[in-house]
């Protein structure tokens, strides 16, 4: 996927705001339940609407039940649970209907966690542990991940998308964005992507490999099962191929504390251990974080295209804080 999108523009993009939508969502519901072998026993209820999808929630007699909608290019997440239900049960929410067209909307079964947000900052690194695990199985299988239609984050893409980050229309006093770049500030990420194809490079001949990237594993979106104990990731929508480290940045970047970051990241390097030792984990984040941070850049860059006139300035603050964060992982990484 590209920095922006035109498939997530205009009113087709985002059916829900059309008349009629709520009626066409229930019978899409309904439809996927029967699949299943399943009937609604209660009304839908709305749970989220916003600029990126939807989300609603009903009664079934097998249980509540999600259904989710979303952005054309973020469509891909109901294959891509789907394929990691199917290998590992549990591990995400179970996809009612898998054979069912994604971009009509997708339903999940419910799971009840306590979130991440909620448990202590050290737990970030089994969180990161359990999506190393899963990263190391779909090594060497990007096709399969390819073929759900997920983003393609590697290395060498992202280089070619580091010109876009040029834009005065979304960097620099110009933007006219809430909180905007100082004029300095913009010479400094200017410089920064400057070096970053010369990262990627190296990155791209770095190990593990390409594998399954989550993309956005903040707190929110993963949690602790309260039946099992077992950690559970939510969201795949920016689901992607890449390298495997570019998830860390987003799960670390709310952690007050840098000695539950280090640890979470020492726990995160350990479930590679059959692959890398420790000092080759550390020496190849040294490359792959600005990367990864380059890489939020590149997702908020694209909701920002998607958004609404009115929507912009909600987007604006994740953009710029990755954008001014940029250049001192660059620095740090060309010092080494």
């Amino acid at each position: 996927m590209n920095a922006s999108s035109g498939t997530d523009t205009g009113p087709v993009a985002r059916p829900w705001l059309l008349p009629g939508w709520r009626d066409r969502a229930v019978a899409v519901v309904d439809a996927q339940l029967a699949l299943a072998g399943l009937r609604r026993t209660g009304p839908v209820e709305d749970v989220k609407r916003w600029s990126l999808s939807v989300v609603l929630r009903c009664p079934t007699s097998g249980g509540a039940v999600f259904y989710k909608q979303s952005l054309p290019s973020l469509a891909h997440e109901g294959r891509v649970l789907s394929l990691l239900a199917a290998r590992r049960p549990g591990l995400v929410p179970a996809v009612v209907a898998p054979d069912a067209p994604p971009n009509d909307g997708w339903c999940t079964r419910e799971v009840h966690l306590r979130p991440g947000s909620e448990l202590p900052h050290d737990a970030r690194g089994r969180a990161l542990a359990v999506l190393g695990g899963v990263q190391r199985a779909w090594l060497g299988r990007t096709a399969e991940l390819a073929a759900t239609g997920c983003w393609v984050r590697t290395a060498r893409a992202l280089a070619d998308m580091v010109p876009a980050a040029g834009r005065s229309d979304l960097f620099g006093p110009a933007s006219g964005l809430p909180g905007a770049l100082s004029a300095q500030e913009q010479r400094r990420l200017s410089d920064a992507c400057a070096r970053l194809p010369e990262l990627c490079a190296a990155l791209a001949a770095a190990p593990p490999g390409e594998t399954l990237v989550h993309g956005d594993l903040h707190p929110g979106n993963w949690g602790v099962a309260r039946a099992s104990g077992r950690i559970v990731l939510l969201d795949w929508a920016e689901a992607a191929i890449g390298h495997p480290f570019l998830d860390a940045v987003a799960a670390l970047r709310s952690c007050p504390e840098p000695g539950a970051r280090a640890r979470a990241l020492d726990r995160y390097f350990a479930s590679w251990s059959a692959l890398m030792s420790p000092a080759q984990c550390r020496a190849v984040w040294r490359l792959a974080e600005p990367i990864a941070v380059f890489n939020q850049i590149v997702t908020y860059m694209h909701f920002l295209d998607a958004a609404e006139p009115d929507e912009r300035p909600g987007w604006a603050p994740r953009l710029l804080w990755w954008a001014r964060r940029l250049p001192r992982t660059v620095d740090d990484a060309v010092r080494g």
